[in-house]
């Protein structure tokens, strides 16, 4: 079997490729009419990028050099501006599509944006200020069809937990922080940070803010009013006010909330009208999916009619008209009723954890819908942080708080059938339409209709059922999710989630400081005994005290202090300074010891480290690449040390015993390993086998045992 290396990813290489440009050598040469391409290596000059063709051969190549030239640098802006990779195969059967979804969202974010920014502590048409710039974004760089951009639930609780009795400005202010850094992270290709986010912590903070989001909506949906915040004040507060609770306000949440959610479950009443009547079910799914704007809708009307001073009910009140006014983000501003002054230097000294916490969120909900929907095609993890952070910028100028991609609304556009990001034009024209022509009316919208709303939404959310699973496969796993649903209802959501970021790293930096050590006891053809020793991972830091902790109890326990010990490098793909330290420190050790150590099947460029590190402290060591330089090692060494008995007893051949036979006491150990701390189980096997006619190499009780069971 023959291969050939097409390239070699590493973390050097990548994080080179990210921090420079690119530039491609082309060389193309004219050999008996074929054009011969091969990739030159990458380079950056000056910061640029450049794309250099060596041509070979005549001259009318050098247009079709130019050609290649060009589709390269082509290919790089079409992949920034996708909105180029999809508008050229445009249908009219496509934009009839892209209509009807993006009025579809229209209907459902005009109610969710009200609401959010109610929950958020901005005014209701902050939250309209907030649907409309990432429509028209998302369209020009969006790199999916169905993702929707826009307010949603958990930032507008994260922006509340910030801003709360602060001025609407510095929740505008919010979204300027998430956006740079966000388009920062974009920049640099540093998306990973969100995989650190496991997938318990995941569960316990969306499970954490949905309690915490209804929880907020207690006043709303009670018509009660008392300062409180957070999750354990409010349900105090609700308590000692229970006799103040308005009974108009709370028999219109449960109405709304009843006609929620019989309306979100319509289609699965009448689902046997999908077969028999297509259209009126197709009729059915469209007031479903409108059913908040629907429900706003009809109690805006009656009360309009009846008016809310007739019937006792709290409203939304003046809602500024018109739309927003294009103006720079508001970067240092002074509250008209406090006198206090605040600047974007002043939300980075208090509110420090903003940094991580809004832009870590905003990118996990993008991502994880972003995937969700993309089906088997790849989602550009890159292009798509780079569109939430140039969408939060521009909203910005026109007052908007921090947007995502929101996942009702997107398995809502994904369902009505939206063919492309165009769909996200019709939603903002409509927006717009709202704010200019509608906002009087929304003067009479009931809080506690707006409160059903949020709940309804985000009242799914809630997911204990993970917690069996999670029993059942690793128990370990609910410790993170135990800390980050507590912490998150109790003292903050913002504290959840850095606590569950902070515990999954330590388990990450715990497996990492705990490899997997395999020991076993072999001997050659020749006779020579020794200890194997095999770890499953590279040694790095974090790694190397318990790794060498391993190797000096092998040598000593299970070698005797005489036994030479093998370590089988074949995994070690990476070494550290550090690593390098520890293992010349341990080969000072048996050297001092006169025990032998090896390094086994071992990379060149392991080799490189340790040869700088070890002529450095006059240090030799031992190394070999294949079986026959092991064997030649290891006899070598068991004829000068003639010192070491013999003894077919204890499972060693005499030297004066010609016998092919060898019988051993072998000894395994699971890759829990052999820590007396750790309670380690170990196997001992007994194995007797006959001479072999095998090729000179190493026989290991494992390989004997599979031996014998295929004869």
């Amino acid at each position: 079997m023959k291969t050939e290396l097409l390239h070699s990813y590493s973390t050097s290489n990548l994080t080179s490729l990210s921090r420079t440009s690119s530039k491609i050598s082309l060389a193309l040469e004219n050999n008996s009419n074929s054009y011969n391409l091969q990739r030159g290596a990458f380079r950056s000059e000056n910061g640029k990028s450049d794309i250099n063709l060596n041509i070979t051969g005549d001259a009318p190549l050098q247009n079709e050099a130019n050609c290649i030239q060009q589709l390269l640098a082509g290919k790089e802006v079409r992949k920034k501006l996708p909105i180029l990779q999809w508008l050229p195969n445009y249908t009219w059967e496509k934009l009839f599509a892209d209509l009807v979804a993006g009025i579809t969202i229209g209907l459902t974010i005009l109610p969710q944006g009200l609401a959010y920014a109610s929950l958020a502590g901005l005014p209701p048409q902050y939250g309209l200020y907030s649907s409309f710039v990432g429509c028209f974004i998302y369209i020009f760089i969006g790199s999916t069809t169905a993702v929707t951009i826009g307010p949603t639930a958990v930032l507008a609780i994260m922006t509340l937990s910030y801003s709360s009795g602060k001025p609407p400005e510095y929740g505008v202010m919010l979204g300027l922080l998430t956006g740079i850094v966000t388009l920062f992270m974009g920049v640099f290709k540093l998306g990973f940070i969100v995989n650190f986010i496991s997938a318990p912590v995941n569960s316990a903070f969306t499970s954490a803010a949905a309690v915490t989001i209804c929880s907020t909506q207690i006043k709303a949906l009670l018509g009660l009013s008392y300062p409180a915040e957070g999750f354990l004040s409010i349900i105090l507060g609700a308590a000692e006010h229970i006799s103040d609770v308005q009974l108009n306000d709370t028999l219109l949440s449960i109405a709304c909330i009843v006609a929620l959610l019989v309306l979100q479950y319509l289609p699965s009443i009448f689902s046997s009208f999908n077969k028999s009547h297509p259209k009126l079910h197709k009729w059915i799914w469209l007031i479903s999916v409108a059913r908040n704007a629907i429900v706003i809708v009809i109690c805006t009307v009656i009360f309009t009619i009846m008016g809310p001073d007739a019937t006792h009910v709290k409203v939304v009140g003046n809602i500024t008209s018109g739309l927003p006014p294009f103006q720079l983000p508001p970067v240092f501003f002074s509250d008209s009723k406090t006198n206090a002054t605040y600047s974007f230097g002043t939300l980075l000294k208090e509110d420090a954890s903003a940094i991580v916490v809004m832009p870590l969120l905003a990118l996990m909900e993008h991502i994880t819908i972003a995937k969700a929907f993309a089906g088997t095609s790849r989602v550009d993890a890159s292009q798509e942080m780079l569109t939430i952070g140039v969408a939060n910028i521009i909203g910005t100028f026109f007052s908007s708080m921090s947007v995502t991609g929101s996942f009702s609304r997107t398995a809502v556009n994904h369902a009505s059938g939206v063919q492309s990001p165009m769909g996200g034009l019709f939603t903002g024209i409509l927006v717009l339409i709202s704010l200019q022509v509608l906002t009087p009316y929304f003067y009479f919208i009931p809080k506690s209709s707006l409160a059903a709303v949020i709940v309804c939404a985000v009242i799914f959310n809630v997911d204990f059922a993970v917690l069996y699973p999670m029993w059942k496969t690793k128990k370990m796993d609910l410790l993170p999710w135990a800390v980050t649903f507590i912490i998150s209802l109790l003292v903050g959501l913002e504290f959840g989630i850095l606590s569950g970021l902070i515990i999954s790293i330590v388990f990450l930096l715990y497996y990492a400081a705990r490899p997997g050590v395999r020991v076993s006891k072999g001997e050659t053809l020749s006779g020579v005994p020794f200890i194997l020793v095999a770890s499953d991972r590279s040694l790095v830091f974090p790694a190397i005290e318990y790794t060498r902790y391993i190797i000096l109890k092998s040598g000593r326990v299970w070698g005797k202090g005489y036994l030479p010990v093998v370590i089988d490098c074949q995994h070690i793909h990476y070494a550290d300074f550090t690593a390098a330290q520890g293992m010349r420190d341990l080969f000072k050790m048996y050297n001092e010891q006169k025990q032998e150590l090896i390094l086994w099947k071992i990379k060149p460029s392991i080799v490189r480290i340790l040869t700088q590190v070890m002529e450095v402290a006059n240090v030799p060591f031992k190394h070999c690449s294949t079986e026959a330089e092991l064997e030649a090692h290891l006899l070598q060494s068991h004829v000068q040390n003639t010192a070491i008995p013999f003894n077919t007893a204890n499972g060693i051949q005499d030297n004066n015993d010609n016998s092919n036979g060898i019988t051993s006491r072998r000894m395994q150990f699971s890759t829990s390993e052999a820590d007396d701390d750790n309670n380690s189980a170990v196997t001992v096997v007994e194995d007797s086998s006959s001479g072999s006619s095998s090729p000179p190499g190493l026989h290991m009780a494992a390989d004997r045992r599979r031996g014998r069971k295929g004869n």
